[in-house]
């Protein structure tokens, strides 16, 4: 009210009220400005603080995942694969918000690769739940298509695929000559509107459909479950039985748990990259500050479904939770003996007890696999007593 008290006052005394109108519009778009500049440097910060914290999760779920109780599994080779194309959309966004000078070639290749690796990142989820599907609905299928070997060659094809299809599409999509002015690879105008709606689709829409089969895995496991309670089975299976059923049940709680955070992430934020097709055509200046925070949101959103799956994984796998407590403690180990040994010139400083005593136990495995007539010479002892 006191903006257009004070235009009121100012068209009449210049006799002139058709300006004002252009002053209110003037006034919104520097006010627009404004909130917008200090709307990006405060999600500068945030996103900044999502990507390092994400490559460290993704790096450390890499550690984790190669560890020897946990890899030579098809599930281990795609999550170490979905944390690798993580780890590089988010080195990405980290590496566009601290581009300094605008440099044509540099932005095209960005927005190239980003794509690339979030198509990716996408649908290793989705092709590790449909072989989650297949391992659990029918074994004999999964002796043949969810082996390690198959992982990794489904993984190349889908690079592949990515790789032809953007490098195909993106030099017609974009003007890779760009803008001269702000530099910016920009998208071409016959294409704008098929961006809009072809990119969400392929990216989430397709996936969304595809996840749903987590529906099919639960109700598979839950099934077979009832099965082995109501037949009383459970007490003549076998021991190597009974775990390969748990592993199952803890890989299907640890994929649901990733599938649902895909969903809560990537929702919003598809509906808002839709809905974004149409500019609004209003002046209302709280209104367009509103837009401004969701637009911003959704990219936010979109972040935190790279940078958060190690954190599902801890909770809800055990056996993942497992390995990140062992690997902070090793790490944690030998940081001390660092620390000790090398800065405070400490030559006496030895590891720890227990930690001599697991390495005790390596070396000791070790020297019986050299020399096996050791452990016959053992064998025999153990018979005259």
């Amino acid at each position: 009210m006191l903006l257009y008290s004070y235009l009121d006052n100012m068209a009449a005394s210049i006799g002139n009220t058709s300006l004002v109108p252009l002053l209110a519009e003037n006034y919104t778009q520097l006010e627009i400005q404004k909130f917008a500049i200090k709307l990006k440097f405060i999600f500068l910060f945030v996103q900044a603080f999502i990507c390092l914290f994400g490559l460290f999760g993704n790096v450390l779920a890499l550690i984790v995942i190669n560890k020897k109780s946990l890899r030579n599994t098809s599930s281990s080779v795609f999550i170490t694969y979905m944390a690798i194309f993580d780890s590089a959309v988010l080195f990405l966004h980290a590496a566009n918000l601290l581009r300094p000078r605008r440099q044509l070639f540099i932005h095209c290749s960005l927005i190239y690769l980003t794509d690339v690796f979030t198509f990716c990142a996408n649908w290793v989820l989705v092709i590790i739940t449909l072989e989650r599907c297949i391992a659990v609905a029918s074994p004999l299928l999964a002796k043949r298509f969810c082996s390690v070997n198959s992982a990794r060659y489904s993984v190349y094809i889908l690079v592949t695929i990515a790789i032809i299809s953007f490098s195909t599409a993106f030099p017609i999509v974009y003007n890779i000559r760009g803008d001269p002015i702000k530099k910016k690879c920009t998208i071409r105008k016959d294409f704008q509107l098929a961006l809009r709606i072809v990119q969400p689709i392929i990216m989430l829409g397709i996936p969304d459909i595809l996840l749903l089969s987590n529906f099919f895995t639960v109700y598979s496991l839950i099934r077979r479950r009832l099965q082995h309670s109501s037949n009383d089975e459970k007490l003549q299976m076998r021991v190597s039985d009974v775990n390969s059923n748990r592993k199952q049940q803890q890989l299907t709680i640890m994929l649901v748990t990733v599938n649902l955070a895909f969903y809560l992430f990537t929702t919003p934020a598809m509906i808002i990259y839709i809905l974004e097709i149409t500019p609004p055509n209003h002046r209302i200046l709280y209104k367009l500050k509103r837009s401004h925070i969701i637009s911003n949101m959704s990219v936010v959103l979109l972040q935190l479904n790279n940078a958060t799956n190690f954190i599902f994984y801890c909770l809800s796998g055990q056996r993942f939770r497992r390995g990140t407590v062992e690997t902070f403690n090793n790490g944690s180990v030998k940081l001390k003996f660092f620390y000790y040994r090398y800065i405070l010139c400490d030559k006496q400083y030895r590891l720890p007890i227990d930690r001599q005593s697991i390495s005790l136990s390596y070396s000791t495995t070790a020297t019986r696999a050299s020399f096996p007539t050791a452990h016959i010479h053992t064998v025999k002892r153990k018979f005259t007593m």
